[in-house]
């Protein structure tokens, strides 16, 4: 007994040194990740309504979705999930990736007002031929930068990630060898991602570092179980792969009446348009009663438990209304205003600039990089009638409520 109290001491003592060494080596990342003054700041103004005033805000964060095309077909993903609106995309848009000279305009104009943190995600960010090159490019202009991958492709590129000096990597994994396999539909996929993040653990011990922070992000959804989550778990621990494990409590879901309200508001302000993106997400989690208890009591024990990793859950909400997220779409959990509008674009694979991160249907671009300033695109008629309309809704949209957006902070 005494030997295992021991030893669980001396684990937790390591895993807090390790974190404080992290903290120490890259501490803007820490603080920004960790304080969100900007986020927090727009939510309290909006809260108010008080529109902030045109002209007098600019992105903190910017969303760079590089390419569409992806290597695994994920079950849950809204892109090329079962209900994955990507499909419906021809050929040369599939094929079409963000031009490394274009992003680093937008960067060149944003980076004097405060740009601070690039997201860099796909499809499969890692499949753009030129990852690395744009790696180094943000982080030449004192850019704090994370991609978020499936991790599949991280061993070809673990050195170039460490010494490029990305901050974070965030890896989606959906439980133990089996569920994670069933739900990405690829029998290679789990075996390759540890395989990846392996690679990047060695290599970042060998150059005597830190970072990137590598995070697991799990979402339990109906395709996996709570007992998938302690199955990772158990082969995760003291095999020095990651530094968090992050359990997200509630899938990106939108129930089918909750769509066509929203293309209805949009016909309002906007016209007509073609709007697919939130069907990729058209699931009803009411009669997840017993996933959800089950998904709560886990975190429970987990975040209890002894590992070699730190487990960390979203949304920041008392365990036992777990089962309301999932249950109550119409809940908002007391979060009635989306700042991203105002604080963080989203550029696509093909230039279009979206004030979602989410959503983004072409026919409510904001603008396209290619074909105009970003900074005209931000204060253009297009983004303030958005807002507009966001105020005019008291903050949310009909398919707001279990955004990521809303529910990860």
């Amino acid at each position: 007994m005494a030997t295992s109290l021991y030893s669980r001491i001396a684990s937790r003592a390591s895993l807090y040194a390790g974190l404080l060494q992290g903290v120490a080596e890259n501490p803007r990342y820490y603080r920004f990740v960790m304080r969100r003054g900007w986020y927090d700041k727009i939510v309290k103004q909006l809260a108010k309504h008080d529109l902030p005033v045109h002209k007098t805000f600019y992105p903190a964060k910017l969303d760079l979705r590089i390419m569409y095309a992806c290597n695994l077909r994920c079950k849950m993903c809204g892109q090329w999930g079962e209900n994955g609106t990507y499909f419906e995309y021809g050929t040369p848009r599939l094929q079409r990736t963000l031009e490394l000279k274009t992003i680093e305009r937008v960067v060149e104009q944003l980076a004097p007002h405060g740009l601070q943190y690039v997201d860099i995600e796909g499809g499969e960010p890692f499949l753009h031929p030129h990852v690395i090159d744009l790696f180094r490019m943000l982080k030449s202009y004192g850019l704090l930068v994370k991609p978020v991958t499936n991790g599949t492709l991280l061993k070809q590129y673990a050195k170039e990630v460490v010494d490029c000096g990305l901050d974070a990597i965030h890896v989606s994994v959906d439980g133990d060898r089996d569920s994670h396999n069933m739900v990405r539909q690829a029998t290679w996929a789990y075996d390759r991602t540890m395989e990846g993040l392996s690679a990047v653990s060695t290599e970042r011990r060998r150059a005597g570092r830190r970072t990137p922070l590598l995070v697991i992000c799990f979402t339990m959804t109906r395709h996996n179980t709570a007992a998938s989550l302690r199955k990772l778990c158990q082969e995760l621990h003291g095999k020095r792969l990651i530094d968090v494990l992050s359990i997200k409590a509630g899938p990106i879901w939108i129930p089918q009446h909750k769509g066509e309200a929203y293309d209805r508001l949009i016909e309002r302000y906007f016209g007509r348009c073609a709007l697919t993106s939130w069907r990729g997400f058209t699931e009803d989690y009411r009669d997840f009663h017993e996933g959800a208890r089950e998904a709560a009591q886990t975190i429970r024990d987990l975040k209890a438990g002894h590992y070699d990793f730190f487990v960390h859950a979203v949304p920041s909400i008392p365990l036992e209304e777990v089962p309301k997220l999932y249950g109550d779409y119409e809940w908002n959990l007391g979060r009635p205003h989306c700042p991203i509008p105002y604080a963080e674009p989203t550029i696509d694979a093909d230039g279009n600039v979206y004030p979602c991160n989410l959503f983004t249907d072409e026919a409510l671009s904001m603008g396209n990089i290619y074909e105009q300033p970003f900074l005209d695109i931000w204060f253009g008629k297009r983004y303030t009638t958005f807002r507009q309309m966001l105020a005019d809704q008291g903050g949310l949209l009909p398919i707001c409520n279990r955004c990521c957006q809303l529910t990860e902070h």
